[in-house]
């Protein structure tokens, strides 16, 4: 296995850095129940809201992300 390593640049902090609200109350989301590599370069996290229990997945696809940087 090779670890490939890519600077961050400001569209990936525009992804990690903005507040994930609830779709249901819009309460701030701060951390996901549990996190999953797909096959095929998808990153799935999994949420529930604190203060009101609606659970939501969000889905981030690495390899395009690995592209953009290359780009």
């Amino acid at each position: 296995m090779q670890l490939h390593c890519y600077p961050a640049t400001f569209s990936m902090l525009r992804i990690f850095g903005t507040a994930l609200r609830c779709t249901q109350c819009g309460d701030q989301l701060i951390a996901p129940v549990a996190s999953e590599f797909v096959d095929g370069g998808e990153i799935r996290h999994y949420w529930e809201c604190d203060s009101c229990g609606t659970t939501s997945c969000t889905s981030i696809d690495v390899d395009s992300l690995a592209h953009e940087q290359l780009a």
